[in-house]
């Protein structure tokens, strides 16, 4: 009977100790608490300890956060946003004559840039396929176009709009050697890189003169000259001393 009576009284000291605000404690602290209770075998005396850690709610937390990169989706990223791509270009427009609002990527941040039409935007703008004549009115100083001068080996023609008129230009070609002619000087020294006869080079020299690298390649016959001197760079292909950079722009260009 007696033993009954301690396990009662354990029992009602383990849910005295489990009850929440138990101590008439209005502190809004969370508490975790844990009960222990010891019975004495030679006394059946009964113990209960309680340890109790408090928790603040309202303590803060931390969290390790950075501004993530904004990418170039549907709007432009705002003024100073992060980005990946040093020269990135995010605009939604690609007409010259039209201004626009676009942002770029410089030294990890989106720097906003302004599209303002040049002078060859004007309602007098020129086209070359149907030039103005010399002489004829036009309002947009400085507007100007051209036909296709980037092969300087070719005559082209240019108009500028100058003091109220249309003045056309003539630009003259560079002394530039036929195929036939430039490849007697090519093979020369014979580069392991080079074509390996006359024939080869005529071939080659005229397909590039139509390429894809025309203006590379007019680049390199206006830099070699009428007396060209070739040699061998050091991946032995022809190239002529003073004109390395252009003789590189055109491999690059045709044998990447």
């Amino acid at each position: 009977m007696r033993f009954a009576w301690f396990t009662l009284l354990s029992t009602a000291l383990l849910t005295l100790a489990a009850c929440p605000g138990g101590s008439g404690d209005s502190d809004s602290d969370a508490s975790t608490s844990t009960a222990t209770t010891t019975t004495d075998a030679s006394t059946g005396t009964a113990t209960t300890t309680t340890d109790a850690t408090a928790t603040d709610p309202t303590a803060p937390t931390t969290a390790a956060t950075g501004d993530q990169p904004v990418a170039c989706e549907g709007m432009l990223p705002p003024a100073g946003a992060p980005c990946t791509t040093q020269d990135e270009v995010c605009q939604f427009e690609d007409d010259p004559c039209v201004a626009f609002m676009g942002t770029r990527c410089e030294d990890g941040l989106w720097v906003p840039f302004e599209n303002i039409p040049g002078p060859e935007c004007g309602e007098d703008a020129c086209d070359p396929n149907d030039p103005p004549l010399e002489g004829d009115p036009c309002t947009t100083e400085g507007a100007s176009c051209s036909t296709d001068c980037s092969d300087k080996c070719l005559f082209c023609n240019k108009w500028t709009c100058s003091e109220g008129m249309w003045h056309r230009i003539e630009v003259f070609p560079e002394p530039c050697l036929e195929c036939d002619a430039i490849c007697d000087f090519v093979i020369v020294p014979m580069c392991a890189g080079g074509p390996p006869d006359e024939a080869e080079c005529v071939a080659g020299c005229e397909a590039s003169k139509v390429g894809a690298c025309k203006a590379e390649f007019s680049d390199l016959r206006a830099c070699a000259g009428e007396q060209p001197t070739f040699t061998c760079d050091d991946a032995e292909r022809p190239v002529v001393a003073g004109c390395e950079d252009v003789f590189t722009a055109f491999y690059a260009c045709s044998m990447p």
